[in-house]
C-alpha cells in the first residue's frame, strides 16, 4: 500500500485521512464528501515559509552592506576624527570574512533540505521570486552556493613590523592587490588604484617630512590599510566570477543570475568576530588616551596663540563667571578634545562674536548718549528753535523814532552854529 503510518513515522507527512468518495459525484452526498475532505487539507496546512529570495550577488552585497560597511565606516570614522592611524588590516579582513562565512551558512543550511517545495508541477528553470526551481535544495546545489559565497573572501593579510622600509612595503601591498581580481583583464583597474593611493600617502608624507634621503618614505602606520582594504572589497564584488559552473543547470535563470532562497529571521543571528570586538576596544582605549593628552595641553595654551585672540578669550571666560547662562565657554572646555587646527578656528570664531558684542554695546551707549543730549540741549534753550518772522523784524512802532534822531542831529548842530 501506500504505508502513511511509515511516512508520518518518517516526519515527511504530519497526518493522514482517509475518504471515501463514491464513483458518482453527482449526488449531494458525494460533493458534501469533497467538500470536507479539502476543508480538512486546509486546517492541516503547514504554516507559509519565512523565505526570501535574491539573487546571488545582490544577497552577498546586501549582507556585506548589512554586517560590515557600518561596523568598518564607524571604526574608520572614529580613529581619522582622534588623529589615530589605521586600524589593522587583519582585524578588517576578518571581519569581512566572518559576515561572508555567515552568509554562505545561510543559503546552505541543512533546514532547506527537509523541505518538500514546490511541488514538481510548478517548478520552473532558473526559480524566480515566487516558485524555485526543482533542485534548488538539492545537498549538491547548496554545497556549490556555499563555495560561490566564501570565493568572495579576501586572503589573509599579516602588519608589517614597525620601522619597515617604504618600497618593500608598496611591493607587498601591491602583491596582495594582485591576488584579488578574478581575471587578468581587470587586474590593472586595482592595480592603479592601489598604486595612485600609495603615491596620494607618499606626497602627503613629503609634505611634511624634509628627509633628502630617497629611499625613506612614510612609516607603517602612515599608509592607509582601510582604504587599501576597502579597494580591494569593492574590486572584488563588482569583478566577482563563480568558480566554476552550477552543478544544476536549471539553477541559471534566462538572464545568467542564481537565485539563492534563505530563511529571513535567520539573518539576525550573525555574531561579530573576538578579533573585531578586541579591534574596536583598542579603538576606545586610544581614543581615550589621546583625549587625556589633549586634556593636559589645555593647561598650557599661552604659547599657543597670539596675544589679541587670548585676551578676548580671557575676557569671554570673566563674562562666563559672572553668567553661567553665557554662550562662551572657558579655555578648558574650548581647547580639551581638539586638535591646533581646531582650536585656532573656534578661538577666532569667539573673539569674533565678541567683537561683535562690544560693537553692538558700544552703538546702544551711543544712542543713549545722543538721546540724552537732545533732551538736555531742547530744556535749556529760552527761544525756540524756530522763530516768526514777526518776532525777527521791528515792529513799525519804533521806526519813526529812530528816524526821528537820526534827521534831528544835523539840524541842532545848524542850530547851535
Amino acid at each position: 500500500g501506500l504505508m502513511l503510518r511509515d511516512l508520518v513515522s518518517a516526519k515527511l507527512i504530519s497526518d493522514y485521512t482517509v475518504t471515501a468518495i463514491p464513483d458518482s459525484i453527482n449526488d449531494l452526498q458525494g460533493t458534501t464528501k469533497v467538500s470536507r475532505a479539502v476543508q480538512w487539507l486546509v486546517s492541516h496546512c503547514p504554516c507559509s515559509l519565512d523565505l526570501c529570495c535574491q539573487t546571488l550577488i545582490q544577497y552577498v552585497e546586501d549582507g556585506v552592506g548589512r554586517e560590515f560597511s557600518g561596523r568598518f565606516f564607524r571604526d574608520r570614522r572614529e580613529r581619522r576624527q582622534g588623529g589615530l592611524a589605521s586600524q589593522e588590516p587583519g582585524a578588517i579582513i576578518e571581519l569581512f570574512n566572518s559576515v561572508l562565512h555567515f552568509l554562505a551558512s545561510l543559503v546552505s543550511s541543512e533546514q532547506l533540505c527537509d523541505l518538500s517545495w514546490p511541488v514538481t508541477e510548478f517548478a520552473e528553470a532558473g526559480g524566480s521570486r515566487l516558485l524555485p526551481h526543482l533542485h534548488w535544495n538539492a545537498p549538491e546545489h547548496l554545497a556549490w552556493l556555499r563555495q560561490a559565497v566564501l570565493s568572495f573572501q579576501l586572503p589573509h593579510m599579516d602588519l608589517p613590523p614597525p620601522g619597515a622600509p617604504w618600497l618593500p612595503m608598496c611591493s607587498m601591498v601591491v602583491q596582495y592587490a594582485s591576488q584579488i581580481p578574478s581575471s587578468r583583464q581587470t587586474q590593472p583597474v586595482l592595480q592603479s588604484q592601489v598604486e595612485n593611493l600609495l603615491c596620494r600617502t607618499y606626497r602627503r608624507w613629503k609634505s611634511k617630512s624634509h628627509s633628502l634621503d630617497p629611499g625613506t618614505g612614510p612609516s607603517v602606520a602612515d599608509i592607509p590599510w582601510d582604504d587599501v582594504i576597502a579597494l580591494c572589497i569593492n574590486h572584488k564584488l563588482r569583478d566577482w566570477t563563480p568558480p566554476r559552473l552550477p552543478v544544476t543547470t536549471e539553477a541559471l535563470s534566462e538572464d545568467g543570475q542564481i537565485c539563492v532562497y534563505f530563511f529571513k529571521n535567520h539573518l539576525k543571528k550573525y555574531d561579530v568576530p573576538l578579533s573585531w570586538e578586541q579591534a574596536r576596544m583598542q579603538t576606545q582605549k586610544e581614543l581615550h588616551l589621546s583625549q587625556e593628552r589633549l586634556g593636559i595641553k589645555s593647561f598650557h595654551p599661552a604659547n599657543k596663540f597670539p596675544a589679541p585672540l587670548l585676551h578676548m578669550h580671557r575676557k569671554g571666560t570673566r563674562n562666563v563667571e559672572r553668567s553661567p547662562e553665557g554662550v562662551v565657554p572657558s579655555t578648558q572646555d574650548l581647547m580639551c578634545g581638539a586638535s591646533a587646527q581646531e582650536l585656532l578656528a573656534q578661538c577666532l570664531s569667539r573673539s569674533l562674536l565678541l567683537e561683535k558684542e562690544e560693537s553692538k554695546r558700544f552703538e546702544d551707549q551711543l544712542q543713549q548718549w545722543l538721546s540724552a543730549d537732545s533732551g538736555v540741549f531742547t530744556g535749556s534753550m529760552s527761544l525756540p528753535l524756530y522763530l516768526p518772522q514777526t518776532l525777527v523784524s521791528l515792529p513799525h512802532t519804533i521806526e519813526p523814532v529812530m528816524k526821528t534822531v537820526t534827521t534831528a542831529s544835523p539840524q541842532n548842530e545848524r542850530t547851535g552854529e
